[in-house]
C-alpha cells in the first residue's frame, strides 16, 4: 500500500514536471517570437510626437494662420505617493488660478490615469513642465489659430478635430502644410512607471511648410470693411468682391458676406462658408457689353464713331421690348457703352457670327473653370450656339443667357484691359519648408492671346470714358484715371425677370492709363438703390482710395490728371438737353445712319437757399440740383437722367464738404424696362 501510494506521488510529480518542460519548450521555442515581442511592449512605450502643422502667410510675409502649441496635463496615480496629490493640486491651483480643492478631487475619483487639465496655453505649459513629480506627465496638443478672425474666411479654409483641412487653402494644401510625425521611446518598469528615454530610437517631428498666398492682408482688410459698409448701406442680400493683377493672375484680396470664423466653423451655416466667388453663377448684365464690344472690334464690323439708332429707350426686336434705363435718340458706339445701352448692344450684336461669338466667349474662359487653386468651382453655363434663338444674341450681348462666376468675369476683364493675354489666376505664391526654404514657386502662367494689343487699348480708353461720362461716374477717384463698367441684372423669381430683385456691380481698374489693379464688386439683391453705378460703383471707389494711400506706389509711372470743377455741370449740361430729330424710316441696325444731335448748353440760375443744412432735391431737376450743391459748394456725382428722385445725403442734415452727394435721376415718363443696364 506504501509502495503504490509512493509510486503515484512520484508518477503525479513526473507527469507535472514533464507538462511544466512542455510548456516551457512551447513558450521558449514555438513562441519565442511572440512572447519576446509581448515582454518588450510591457516594458517599452512607443509615444507618437505630433508634427506642427504648417503656417499661411499673406504675400508679406503676416501670418494668417498658424498651430498653436498646447498640452494637456495628467497624473498616473500608479506612480504617486500619497503626499504627492496635495504637492501637484497645490503647483496646478496657483499657476491656473482655480480652486486646489478642485484637483484633489479630481485625483481622488479617478482610477490610473487622470486628467487635470486639457489644451493649457504656451506660457501655462512651459511653468507646469518646470514641475518634477512622480506620476505627473503631460501630452502636446495643437489647435489651429487665424488670428484676425474671419479675415480671409473664404480663402483660408478650415480644419477639423483631426487637423485636417476641409475647405480653402487648409483642404487643396492639406497634404504640403502636414508634417510627419515623430516617436520617441519610453522604458518602463513593472508598475508602467517611465524608467529612462530610449534616444537612440527616438524620430523628431517634421513640422509641415509653410504657404505663402498672394493676398496682400492690408487689400483684404480694406476690402472686407467696405464690402461690409455696403452690405448694410444698401441693405444687400450678400456680396462678392475680388481684387487682381490684371497683368499676372494674382489674387490680391477675394471676399464674400456672410462670412464666418475658421476657428468656430462649425457655429456658422454651410451657406456661409460658400465662397461666393468660385461657386455661384449669376448673369452679369451690363458688365458683359465690355467683351462683346471688344470682339466687334477685333472682327472690324464697328466703327467707334458710327452714331445707332437708340430708338429714345425702346426698341421691339423678334416681338420682345429691349429697353434702356437712360433714354437716348441716338449714340454712337462708343456711347453705346458708355451709357450703357441696351438697344445698341443688341443691334450691334447681329454682326456677330454665332459660332465665332460662342469660340470668342470660350477663349475669355466662360464656361471653364479657371483652375484657380481653391475648391469647388463652377464653370458657368454658356449657350451652344445650336442652341440659339432668334434673340439669343440680343440677350448675350447685354449679359443675359450666359452664367458666369464672379472670378471668370474678373479674370476675362484682365485678358481685355492687359493687353490681351488671359491669365490663369492663381492664389499661393510660394511654399518653403519649416527652415523657410523655398521649396515651390508660382509663376505666372499665360492660357492665350484673346484680344490684340490695339482692341485693348482702344476697350481701355472706352471704359475711362464709362467712369469719366457715363453710367460709372460714383467710381472717379481724384486725379487718378479709372476705367470700368456697371452692371445691373435682374433676377429670375419664379422663372421670370423681377424688376425688384436685381445683382448691382462694377468691374474697374486703376490707374487707367497703366492698370496694376482690377476690382468687381457684386451686390445681391440689394434693396436701397438698384443699379451697379450707384450700389457697386460707389464702393470701389472707397475701396481703390484706401488702397492708394495705403500703397501709393500703385500711382508709379501713371499719369496724374486734372478736372474742372464744372465738369460735372458741363457734362450734364452736354448730354441731358437733346433737341427732338426727325427719325428716317430705316433703323441704323446693320448699317446705321449717320445722324447728328445738336447739343444745347445753358447755365442753371443761382437760388438763395440755406446754406447749414442739406435741402430736399426731390423731385427737382439735374439742372436745379446741380445749381443748389454748387452754391453750397458740396461735390456731386450723377446717375440717370430726367428729375432728382433719390439723393444720398438726407436732406436736412448738417452741411459737410467733404461728403459726396450721389443723385439718382429719372425720366417721369419712365417704364420699367425688361432688361436693365
Amino acid at each position: 500500500m506504501n509502495t503504490s501510494r509512493a509510486l503515484f506521488v512520484i508518477a503525479t510529480f513526473l507527469l507535472a514536471f514533464i507538462l511544466i518542460i512542455a510548456r516551457l519548450y512551447h513558450i521558449q521555442i514555438n513562441k519565442h517570437e511572440y512572447y519576446s515581442i509581448l515582454a518588450e511592449n510591457q516594458q517599452n512605450y512607443v509615444r507618437k510626437i505630433k508634427a506642427e502643422r504648417g503656417v499661411i502667410k499673406d504675400r508679406e510675409g503676416t501670418i494668417l494662420s498658424y498651430t498653436k502649441d498646447n498640452a494637456t496635463f495628467f497624473v498616473d496615480k500608479r506612480m504617486m505617493k500619497n503626499n504627492l496629490p496635495d504637492s501637484i493640486a497645490n503647483a496646478f491651483s496657483k499657476i491656473m488660478q482655480k480652486n486646489k480643492s478642485y484637483y484633489l478631487n479630481l485625483i481622488k475619483s479617478g482610477t490610473k490615469i487622470v486628467y487635470l487639465e486639457k489644451n493649457v496655453s504656451y506660457d501655462k505649459a512651459a511653468l507646469l513642465k518646470e514641475l518634477s513629480i512622480d506620476g505627473l506627465g503631460y501630452t502636446e496638443d495643437y489647435s489651429r489659430v487665424y488670428p484676425y478672425g474671419s479675415l480671409a474666411s473664404h480663402i483660408l479654409g478650415f480644419v477639423n478635430k483631426d487637423m485636417k483641412g476641409t475647405n480653402g487653402i487648409e483642404k487643396v494644401y492639406n497634404q504640403k502644410l502636414t508634417g510627419i510625425d515623430g516617436v520617441y521611446f519610453i522604458e518602463k518598469d513593472v508598475k508602467g512607471g517611465i524608467i529612462t528615454f530610449d534616444n537612440s530610437q527616438t524620430k523628431a517631428s517634421i513640422p509641415g511648410n509653410s504657404v505663402v498666398l498672394t493676398i496682400n492682408k492690408t487689400y483684404q482688410n480694406i476690402l472686407e470693411e467696405e464690402l461690409s459698409k455696403g452690405i448694410t448701406e444698401f441693405n444687400a442680400k450678400s456680396a462678392t468682391a475680388i481684387i487682381m493683377n490684371p497683368n499676372t493672375g494674382e489674387i490680391l484680396s477675394l471676399a464674400n458676406f456672410p462670412d464666418y470664423d475658421p476657428a468656430n466653423y462649425n457655429l456658422f451655416e454651410a451657406d456661409n462658408r460658400r465662397n461666393r466667388a468660385l461657386t455661384d453663377t449669376y448673369e452679369p448684365g451690363s458688365t458683359f457689353k465690355a467683351i462683346i464690344m471688344s470682339m466687334m472690334f477685333e472682327k472690324n464690323v464697328v466703327n467707334e464713331n458710327e452714331i445707332i439708332d437708340t430708338e429714345n429707350g425702346d426698341f421691339l426686336f423678334k416681338k420682345v421690348h429691349i429697353r434702356d434705363s437712360h433714354k437716348h435718340i441716338s449714340l454712337n458706339v462708343r456711347e453705346v457703352l458708355e451709357q450703357s445701352s441696351n438697344i445698341g448692344m443688341a443691334k450691334l450684336s447681329q454682326r456677330l457670327d454665332d459660332e465665332e461669338l460662342y469660340k470668342y466667349l470660350r477663349d475669355f474662359g466662360f464656361s471653364i473653370p479657371t483652375a484657380i487653386d481653391l475648391p469647388s468651382e463652377s464653370p458657368g453655363y454658356l449657350k451652344l450656339p445650336s442652341k440659339f434663338s432668334a434673340i439669343s444674341k440680343a440677350f448675350i450681348s447685354y449679359g443675359y443667357e450666359v452664367s458666369v462666376t464672379p472670378l471668370q468675369l474678373i479674370n476675362a476683364y484682365s485678358a481685355l484691359i492687359n493687353g490681351g493675354y488671359l491669365y490663369k489666376p492663381y492664389i499661393v505664391k510660394e511654399i518653403t519648408n519649416s527652415n523657410g526654404i523655398e521649396i515651390e514657386n508660382k509663376e505666372p502662367q499665360r492660357i492665350r492671346k484673346v484680344v490684340s494689343e490695339s482692341t485693348s487699348k482702344k476697350m481701355r480708353d472706352i471704359m475711362i470714358g464709362v467712369v469719366e461720362s457715363g453710367t460709372g461716374k460714383a467710381a472717379m477717384l481724384e486725379n487718378v484715371l479709372v476705367g470700368g463698367k456697371t452692371g445691373t441684372s435682374q433676377l429670375l423669381v419664379n422663372n421670370s425677370y423681377s424688376s425688384n430683385a436685381h445683382n448691382s456691380s462694377f468691374v474697374g481698374f486703376f490707374p487707367a492709363d497703366n492698370p496694376k489693379i482690377i476690382m468687381l464688386i457684386v451686390y445681391h439683391s440689394p434693396v436701397n438703390g438698384k443699379y451697379g453705378g450707384i450700389v457697386a460703383a460707389p464702393v470701389f471707389a472707397r475701396v481703390a482710395d484706401r488702397i492708394i494711400q495705403a500703397d501709393i506706389s500703385i500711382l508709379d509711372g501713371s499719369k496724374k490728371i486734372e478736372r474742372k470743377e464744372n465738369l460735372f455741370e458741363n457734362m450734364i449740361a452736354e448730354n441731358s438737353v437733346v433737341l427732338p430729330i426727325e427719325k428716317k424710316e430705316s433703323k441704323a441696325f446693320l448699317n446705321p445712319n449717320k445722324v447728328s444731335i445738336e447739343k444745347a448748353v445753358s447755365k442753371p440760375a443761382t437760388r438763395i437757399i440755406d446754406k447749414s443744412s442739406m435741402p430736399d432735391l426731390a423731385n427737382k431737376s439735374q439742372r436745379d440740383g446741380i445749381a443748389i450743391l454748387n452754391t453750397l459748394g458740396v461735390k456731386y456725382r450723377i446717375e440717370g437722367s430726367g428729375r432728382i428722385v433719390w439723393q444720398s445725403i438726407i436732406a436736412g442734415s448738417p452741411i459737410d464738404k467733404t461728403q459726396i452727394c450721389v443723385l439718382i435721376c429719372e425720366s417721369q415718363n419712365k417704364k420699367i424696362p425688361v432688361n436693365i443696364n
